[in-house]
């Protein structure tokens, strides 16, 4: 299993997108993929589920996924840490806005968006991918710190927000996850940090072709093939 530092995870997001692969189609893919997660996981459909979105590419997968899961009989609320976030996020949310009438932002609504985090039964974390540069600030520590508090199960895309995508270090506060679902290649951070942070681990196909992963690191794609009969993903 070969395992991605951010720059590396970086140059393969930017091969996928020169060769034409839109960032848009890659959560789409991301957001898929927590439907047959949460059924592998077992997580029935009358629990409360939260996604808690950032501002970037990660809160496109947590708003992609929110789709999906509604669509299959979940129980979906989404709360934005911000109004502000990039035009491909802004397109899988302004999606979502089509099925689901109600989305919170935490900077207007804080006291109704600590209520869903305490009333929920699972966590997703869809706040800050592997371009983390520091320690998180201002609002996004504040939601990490209340998503911890609230010591409920937390999915996290990717790896869970805070920590450093290479060295696994957490930059305090970071996401305390109980499941990863990381996205392409597993991160280097699971070598180096924390075990318990990231908890179970799964690596799921977002449609970069295998080809560009020899760019990375010749054979470094997970065999994805491998779960093909129920979810397209390694498991670590």
């Amino acid at each position: 299993m070969y395992y991605a530092t951010a720059q590396e995870m970086e140059r393969l997001d930017k091969l996928a997108v020169d060769t034409g692969l839109e960032i848009r189609q890659m959560m789409e893919l991301a957001g898929w993929h927590m439907v047959p997660l949460f059924k592998m996981l077992q997580i029935p459909t009358k629990s409360k589920i939260v996604i808690v979105v950032g501002k970037g590419n990660k809160g496109g997968d947590g708003l992609s996924a929110a789709r999906h899961l509604l669509n299959n009989g979940w129980n979906v609320s989404v709360i934005l840490v911000s109004k502000d976030i990039k035009k491909d996020a802004r397109h899988h949310l302004d999606f979502l806005q089509n099925i689901l009438s109600e989305v919170v932002v935490y900077s207007d609504h804080k006291n109704k968006s600590r209520h869903l985090i305490q009333e929920s039964n699972i966590l997703v974390d869809a706040l800050i991918g592997y371009h983390l540069n520091g320690s998180p600030r201002g609002i996004f520590a504040e939601v990490i710190k209340l998503m911890n508090n609230a010591q409920k199960k937390i999915i996290a895309y990717d790896l869970p927000s805070g920590i450093d995508a290479s060295n696994g270090e957490c930059l305090h506060p970071c996401i305390r996850a109980d499941v990863t679902l990381s996205l392409a290649l597993p991160k280097l951070a699971f070598k180096n940090g924390n075990a318990k942070s990231f908890g179970k681990i799964f690596v799921a196909d977002i449609g970069i072709p295998a080809f560009l992963y020899n760019k990375i690191a010749p054979k470094s794609r997970p065999s994805f093939s491998r779960f093909a009969h129920n979810f397209v993903t390694t498991i670590i």
